[in-house]
């Protein structure tokens, strides 16, 4: 009998999927912004995806050009939509990265276990509302002027996508990171398409309260 238990429980645990991260970058990031916490996790036994958005990373996309952020997104719901129905994953967004944790979750319900927000933008139906970009868009006037903008569609028009400068970058964003990291943050960050990000707004019809 204590054979078969043992027997039993050796073959519920062989059947039992790693869990699934999928992990998401955030403003002018990539994939590769994950790369420690990747192998780290992958030697532990998870699987893990992390994805470049379009523009991100190495994804050849001018950020200029995505002025939508369906078309920014379009990379990790691809992604999602290609999973099987019954597979779910843990989809985790940092920074801006909680945007799309958002949008994802409300289009495929079933194929997220949990969303996670690490330090990540949290507006459930996106930016709807001047409270909104209070909650959701980082408060840098303090610094002065940090951002690099890119006006994208002409010099009249608002800015379509923007870094902050590289002499704020360590002070802004990589204060507790060690100096390597952010000397390759530095060589790797991309303008972010803020036209994209500033006008995300999810229906509400598109959640299952």
């Amino acid at each position: 009998m204590g054979e078969e238990v043992k027997m039993a429980e050796t073959a519920t645990a062989a059947s039992e999927k790693p869990a699934h991260f999928v992990l998401v970058h955030g403003n002018g990031g990539g994939a590769w912004c994950w790369y420690k916490i990747r192998s780290l996790m992958e030697s532990s036994g998870y699987t893990v995806s992390c994805l470049d958005l379009a523009s991100g990373g190495v994804d050849p996309t001018d950020p200029n050009t995505v002025l939508a952020f369906d078309d920014y997104n379009k990379p990790l719901l691809d992604f999602l939509s290609t999973l099987p129905d019954n597979e779910q994953v843990i989809l985790v967004g940092h920074s801006a990265g909680g945007l799309s944790v958002t949008q994802a979750s409300g289009k495929f319900p079933g194929k997220i276990k949990v969303a996670v927000y690490v330090a990540a933008t949290m507006l459930k139906y996106g930016f709807h509302t001047e409270q909104d970009v209070k909650d959701g868009a980082p408060d840098l006037s303090g610094y002065g002027d940090v951002n690099h903008l890119i006006f994208g569609l002409g010099p009249d028009k608002p800015p379509t996508s923007a870094i902050i400068k590289q002499e704020f970058q360590r002070s802004i964003i990589y204060q507790m990171s060690p100096l390597e990291d952010s000397t390759l943050a530095a060589m790797l960050l991309k303008p972010g398409p803020v036209t994209a990000m500033m006008t995300a707004k999810f229906p509400r019809r598109a959640w299952r309260e």
